[in-house]
C-alpha cells in the first residue's frame, strides 16, 4: 500500500514541471534599451517595458510617441524599434541541435532596425520582417525600415 502511494506521490511530482513549462514559455530574448513610453503587451497583458525584462514569443512590442526600445533575442538578433512603433515577434525557433531555425517579425507601425544574429548566418531565408504591404526576406546583415500607416 505504502509503495503504491509513493509511485503515485512520484508520478505526480514528475508531472509538475510539464504542467510548468507550458504554462511559462520559454524566453526567447530580453530588453536591452528603454527610453521614454515603451511597453510589452503579452496575452493581454501591457507590461512596462524596462532592462533585463524577458520576451516570449508573441509579444507585441511597442513604443510610444516619445519611446524606443532595444532587444537582443537568443540568437543575438539585434531589434530596435523607434518612436510609435509597434512590432510582433511572430515566431522564433533558435534551435542548432535540431536544425530548427526561423524568424518572423510583424511591424505594424513606426521605425525598426534590424541587424541579423545566428538564424540568419545559419539558414539564411528563415527569417521574415513582413509589414501591412510587403514581407521582406532577409539575405543580409541588417536593415532599417520606416512603416507608415
Amino acid at each position: 500500500m505504502i509503495r503504491a502511494l509513493l509511485f503515485m506521490l512520484c508520478a505526480l511530482l514528475a508531472a509538475v514541471p510539464t504542467v510548468q513549462a507550458e504554462n511559462n514559455p520559454a524566453p526567447i530574448g530580453l530588453v536591452k534599451t528603454v527610453t521614454g513610453d515603451a511597453a510589452i503587451l503579452r496575452e493581454g497583458r501591457r507590461i512596462a517595458a524596462r532592462p533585463g525584462i524577458q520576451l516570449v514569443q508573441g509579444d507585441v512590442l511597442t513604443a510610444g510617441a516619445s519611446g524606443s526600445m532595444g532587444v537582443i533575442l537568443r540568437d543575438d538578433t539585434l531589434l530596435s524599434l523607434g518612436a510609435s512603433s509597434e512590432t510582433h515577434v511572430e515566431q522564433f525557433a533558435f534551435e542548432p541541435v535540431n536544425q530548427r531555425f526561423g524568424l518572423v517579425v510583424r511591424v505594424a507601425h513606426g521605425m525598426i532596425v534590424y541587424f541579423s544574429g545566428k538564424i540568419a548566418k545559419r539558414a539564411p531565408g528563415s527569417v521574415r520582417i513582413e509589414t501591412p504591404v510587403a514581407t521582406l526576406g532577409v539575405r543580409g546583415t541588417y536593415l532599417a525600415a520606416r512603416i507608415v500607416p
